[in-house]
């Protein structure tokens, strides 16, 4: 069991006030060397654990931030998410603030933000993802819900939303960058290998797929879209599938480095090479692409400098609440060794458009 201060005040032989004061700021020149190394022992002896609201009791701040990640599937099993809450993670350490994540049972996006909210109140201010499970109705919901709290906050992984929003936006999430320098390479029958088919972003991107098509007169085949749901085992088993019917694509588009591995062992197991047969292109920059073999070329839409941005323009507006900006994160193409020129046969002669 926990003591508290006024204890550790007893046991060392001073007023509680001194060691608030030492635990707050253990660089006080209030408390003296030897009464500080007292108050460490006894801490250490009684257990002590300080709770990590208790400034806000007094001086409204708890430096501590809310991560509000409106899924219900484990958080870090997914290196993308994993970069963003590391880029976060190092800034506000800098400055003194922790993280908290508040898992949440519901079933819905709106459900999920509102239990996360009910168990946060003490939160200096919150920065909002959105998820593939998240529509554009789901994600304004989530916007006026913290707007109701008062509380200071940023979104991230969210498309540009309308109003005094502060925003970290990644343009590229809503691109097809990767299936431009495709078709610049000379690929026609390009297998797109998207993430979750209901989230925000897939749909933004679907339109601008079109869009695409229809700039390079190019016929739309729904067989040449996939959802491989940023899972290297379903990706893994749908292109495999494919490939063991149609031998038309000369490229996979990936929408993250994972798929676009995936893809690659796929491409491998069916006998075919690549960039021989088939070029590939993910996305991200991940270890993924860099350690693949042979590296995978891939758009780096710098996320973890994302989520440093997203925790700076908190703090930000934590310290100046009139504070809004829409900052924009933009991409590079990062060419490797998985990507060839499209001749009129493929190399091996196994592949023709």
């Amino acid at each position: 069991m926990g003591s508290n201060l006024r204890e550790i005040a007893e046991k060392v032989g001073t007023s509680s006030a001194s060691v608030s004061i030492y635990l707050n700021n253990p660089d006080t020149k209030r408390v003296s060397s030897a009464m500080k190394k007292k108050i460490d022992i006894a801490v250490k002896k009684l257990n002590y654990r300080k709770n990590i609201f208790a400034r806000s009791l007094s001086k409204n701040e708890s430096k501590v931030i809310g991560i509000l990640i409106p899924s219900n599937i484990p958080l870090f099993q997914n290196g993308y998410t994993n970069t963003l809450l590391s880029g976060i993670q190092r800034h506000l350490a800098l400055k003194g603030y922790s993280l908290l994540f508040f898992p949440s049972s519901a079933s819905s996006s709106e459900d999920n933000v509102k239990e996360q909210l009910q168990n946060s109140a003490g939160c200096d201010g919150y920065i909002l993802f959105s998820t593939g499970f998240c529509t554009m109705e789901h994600i304004l919901w989530n916007i006026r819900e913290l707007e109701n709290t008062g509380k200071p906050f940023v979104t991230l992984n969210i498309p540009q939303v309308p109003g005094k929003v502060n925003q970290i936006i990644i343009d590229d999430l809503v691109t097809l960058k990767g299936l431009e320098y495709l078709l610049e390479a000379g690929h026609r029958k390009i297998l797109l290998v998207l993430g979750r088919s209901n989230g925000v972003n897939m749909q933004l991107i679907l339109k601008e797929y079109r869009r695409i098509l229809k700039k390079w007169k190019i016929s739309f085949d729904n067989q040449l879209i996939m959802y491989g749901n940023y899972s290297y085992r379903d990706t893994l088993l749908k292109v495999s599938s494919y490939l063991s019917v149609h031998r038309n694509i000369s490229a996979i588009c990936a929408m993250s480095d994972l798929m676009a591995s995936s893809s690659l062992a796929a491409v491998k197991a069916t006998g075919l090479s690549v960039p021989g047969d088939i070029s590939i292109i993910g996305r991200n920059n991940s270890l993924y692409s860099e350690l693949a073999d042979p590296p995978l070329s891939t758009l780096e839409i710098k996320i973890e400098e994302a989520g440093r941005s997203a925790a700076d323009l908190l703090l930000e507006t934590i310290s100046e609440p009139t504070t809004c900006r829409q900052m924009h994160m933009h991409s590079e193409l990062i060419e490797r060794q998985s990507v060839n020129e499209y001749t009129e046969k493929m190399t091996s002669g196994k592949l023709t458009q």
